[in-house]
């Protein structure tokens, strides 16, 4: 029992007492340190610094942020010397002082190094020019013994030698053989096709833009190809280098899924004709009725403009005519044609 008679002692309890309130006081300490280390309950909301200039941001939140620049990038998006992109995002909640990386605007622009496009085929050179973040501005084709081959590459008038050092995103002029033969090449579809596509369809098909027409006053991002000159036709062929005239129209205003279809419409219409070897006088007064429907119809999407567009359509009689097994009676096809056509009408 001695042993524990020191329980029974004052100076026991009051050591004891000290030994706590000493314990209690080093955990408390250590919270307030580790909230002070740790900068609890100081949280900022990330500023937006895209497209502000570097200098300014860093002298502006230097005392909030260190910034780590990873690395430039040149665009013609944004002003030379300004944040393209930074990390945390905008909006972000994070502790001052934490390390804001970003990535700036290069005051040169990137350069790349031009590819060896000679005898290449075309479409072999435009998806190497591609690859290498470059364009095509213009076809020309002169005498030679490949069709459609790269005899040279030029920067306007300037020959391009390979390897040579060029801004990213330049557009290149090609020079192309017209080959030994046939110099004429197939139109490409473009109607209902993006604003942002139809360059490159173009070009593939061997051809050059012409004129760009915006109907419609709306984000380029919107247009699609709502006419082309020369006309489409499947069997239609022009001059290699030839230009073609495009027309466009906002999809917010034109209503290209319902002129889809009656493209598709005409096309098959004429597509059954050709096979039951019908004269061409009869195909050609389909396709003009045709295009004289495709030509007025306003395909807009308010409901006023549609009940316009009702009488511009063939009746499904005619349709089921023009699709029958039996031999067409080409007078009685005339005399539907020309029915629906006499029923035409539009209010200017």
């Amino acid at each position: 029992m001695k042993a524990f008679n020191f329980l029974t002692k004052r100076a026991f309890y009051i050591n004891l007492a000290i030994i706590i309130a000493l314990v209690i006081i080093i955990i408390q300490l250590a919270f307030i340190s580790l909230d002070k280390f740790t900068r609890h309950g100081e949280e900022i909301i990330v500023p937006d610094f895209i497209g502000m200039n570097c200098d300014e941001v860093l002298e502006k939140y230097s005392e909030d942020f260190n910034f780590i620049l990873l690395d430039s990038v040149y665009t013609k998006n944004l002003e030379e010397g300004s944040v393209y992109q930074q990390d945390p995002l905008p909006d972000s909640k994070v502790k001052k002082g934490r390390n804001m990386y970003y990535i700036k605007v290069s005051v040169a622009p990137e350069r790349v190094m031009m590819p060896n496009l000679r005898n290449l085929s075309l479409r072999q050179a435009m998806v190497l020019l591609k690859a290498n973040g470059l364009n095509v501005s213009e076809l020309e084709f002169v005498e030679h013994f490949a069709k459609n081959a790269v005899v040279e590459q030029y920067i306007d008038t300037t020959v391009v030698e390979p390897g040579s050092e060029i801004i990213k995103g330049t557009a290149l002029r090609l020079q192309l053989g017209y080959g030994l033969n046939d110099r004429k090449t197939h139109l490409p579809k473009l109607l209902t096709i993006n604003s942002k596509n139809v360059k490159n369809l173009i070009h593939e098909a061997s051809l050059n833009m012409g004129n760009e027409i915006f109907m419609d006053n709306d984000d380029s991002e919107d247009y699609r190809v709502y006419k082309m000159e020369p006309a489409y036709n499947a069997e239609t062929m022009v001059t290699l280098g030839s230009k073609v005239d495009v027309w466009y129209r906002s999809a917010k205003v034109f209503d290209f899924d319902t002129y889809g279809r009656e493209l598709f419409k005409k096309d098959s219409i004429i597509s059954v004709m050709k096979k039951k070897k019908m004269t061409e006088d009869t195909i050609k007064y389909v396709t003009d009725s045709f295009d004289y429907i495709l030509t007025h119809r306003l395909f807009l999407f308010d409901s006023i403009s549609r009940e316009y567009d009702k009488n511009l359509v063939f009746e499904r009689e005619f349709y089921e005519y023009i699709y029958r097994d039996d031999t067409l009676d080409m007078d009685s096809l005339f005399l539907i044609i020309d029915e629906r056509n006499n029923s035409l009408y539009y209010e200017e």
